[in-house]
């Protein structure tokens, strides 16, 4: 029996994204072993507000939050991406020095920066899980996976790629 031209189309898009994107993701399969390690971190970028990139958040609120793309950084060895998200509500603007494993949908906060003072370390070691988070301050790691950084457990290969899903405002399926 024949198939009708627009199951024919689905069919093959459908197996040139599953082909595109198995790279990707078998690049990170390891990624999420018991004996991975995290390589030295970096000291936080600067950054600009002029230059963010507003995150979609799900629910309202009077805090707006925003990635710098220029403080995106790839190591593709650990497959941790690091940034510099900025949160700006009525009062103040503050910045957080993040990192997000795409291979475990994880993430982890490694300093902090009040408005107007030097960055200071978080005091936090451990990599937490991005689903379930109900803070809204807390909720816009998973959104930025979602909206560009991670292609399902993978990392996108370059931040310009990254940058571009940030913009187009699309969100991935895998998240």
């Amino acid at each position: 029996m024949s198939q009708p031209p627009s199951f024919r189309r689905w069919l093959a898009v459908t197996a040139c994204a599953v082909a595109w994107t198995t790279p990707a993701l078998a690049q990170y399969a390891e990624l999420d072993r018991a004996d991975w390690r995290e390589d030295a971190v970096p000291p936080p970028p600067a950054y600009s507000t002029s230059r963010l990139i507003d995150i979609e958040m799900p629910r309202s609120s009077t805090v707006r939050m925003g990635i710098d793309p220029d403080t995106i950084s790839i190591n593709h060895q650990t497959g941790i991406v690091r940034y510099v998200v900025v949160a700006r509500g009525v009062s103040a603007v503050n910045a957080s020095y993040e990192g997000i494993r795409c291979a475990t949908g994880e993430y982890r906060v490694y300093a902090r920066q009040a408005q107007g003072n030097a960055w200071s370390p978080s005091g936090e070691d451990a990599w937490k899980s991005m689903r379930g988070q109900t803070s809204i301050m807390v909720q816009h790691p998973f959104q930025l996976a979602r909206s560009g950084l991670c292609l399902g457990t993978g990392v996108r290969q370059t931040a310009a790629d990254m940058v571009r899903e940030l913009r187009s405002g699309n969100q991935s399926l895998y998240y």
